[in-house]
């Protein structure tokens, strides 16, 4: 009986790690230092051009490249008009100063013209951003919808969280980005167009679409990162294949391998807060692993979570029925009269 309560707690306790792991996200463990921040609508871009307006000519991008620090640029300096003339077919340059990176106008090469989208986004409210990411992050704010920059790095005032799981409270506060975990990244997204120095590289900066960077012809072009977001539906999947209770099994006695840990943050505007969990690199070739974005793959975390459950609820039915295998016996024996030894 006692082993019974012990298993069941320990379902409940599987349970309830499931819910809490939907709140949890790891982060990277890079450094950075801010600048100063720039208030909403006012974020500051990785490369080194010049976005100061609009070319109301006709800027071709020959002749016109600047260099980024790892290479020389192919864009314009400056954002080309609409139907100006260009020579490199296929070339997207980003501009724009906006915090939200999907709404930064994009410049394409298209049949030797430039193809200027500029996207439809709300206007962002006036804000006095804290003077330094570390001094935003975590903080309570009144300006929601806000936005403020720290070289790139962008803390926004809100009171959702909008991954893995999107969930809200009532008070805002800043979230704010941390810098890209592979140092062989740029610690901000880069803007389309940027200079970049090793082909193929990809840096991925979020699952959803877009938000990852692949280095191709010497520029950073829009990608996604693999796998992207989690998914579940069967539209999107191929070569489905549930687990066997031994596979099941199996990935449950990983669960229980898994090393536990605490820590803080190196980057500084996560510091002060101590977290829980796993150290990636204690757990090679794990579902829970993500190795091309450096980070916890929570889809699969979780999964494995449930995994172990199942287990758990497995042996706890083999007990009971064990159990009333032995009560079945014990009332099948004839008992001894009253009072006789």
């Amino acid at each position: 009986m006692d082993r019974i309560q012990t298993l069941a707690s320990r379902a409940i306790m599987g349970i309830c790690l499931l819910l809490s792991l939907a709140l949890f996200a790891c982060g990277d463990d890079s450094t950075s230092t801010d600048s100063g921040p720039r208030d909403a609508g006012a974020a500051v871009d990785s490369a080194t051009r010049t976005d100061s307006g609009t070319d109301s000519g006709t800027a071709v991008d020959s002749g016109t490249a600047v260099d980024s620090g790892t290479g020389t640029s192919p864009c314009p300096a400056v954002q080309p008009s609409d139907a100006a003339a260009c020579t490199r077919e296929g070339l997207a340059c980003g501009y724009g100063e906006d915090p939200r990176v999907g709404c930064r106008p994009v410049a394409t090469c298209t049949s030797a013209a430039w193809v200027v989208v500029t996207p439809s986004c709300p206007t962002l409210p006036p804000v006095t951003c804290p003077a330094t990411r570390e001094a935003a992050a975590g903080v309570d704010c009144i300006a929601e919808g806000a936005y403020c920059d720290y070289d790139g790095l962008v803390c926004h005032c809100t009171n959702c969280v909008d991954g893995p799981v999107v969930m809200c409270s009532s008070v805002a506060s800043w979230r704010c980005e941390a810098p890209n975990a592979d140092p062989e990244c740029p610690a901000a997204i880069p803007r389309l167009g940027d200079a970049c120095g090793r082909e193929a590289q990809m840096c991925s900066y979020g699952c959803e679409d877009g938000r990852a960077r692949t280095c191709t012809g010497g520029v950073w072009v829009s990608s996604t990162a693999p796998g992207g977001c989690p998914r579940s539906t069967r539209r999107v999947k191929r070569d489905i294949h549930y687990l066997s209770v031994a596979e099941a099994d199996a990935v449950a006695q990983q669960v229980e391998r898994t090393r536990l840990a605490t820590w803080e943050y190196i980057d500084p505007a996560l510091r002060g807060r101590t977290h829980l969990g796993f150290i990636l690199e204690d757990q090679p070739g794990s579902y829970a692993e993500d190795p091309e974005a450096r980070m916890v793959d929570l889809y699969g975390y979780t999964s494995m979570l449930l995994a172990t459950t199942q287990a758990q609820q497995r042996q706890i039915d083999a007990l009971e029925r064990q159990l009333s295998a032995l009560r079945r016996q014990i009332d099948g024996r004839p008992r001894r009269p009253a009072g006789s030894r």
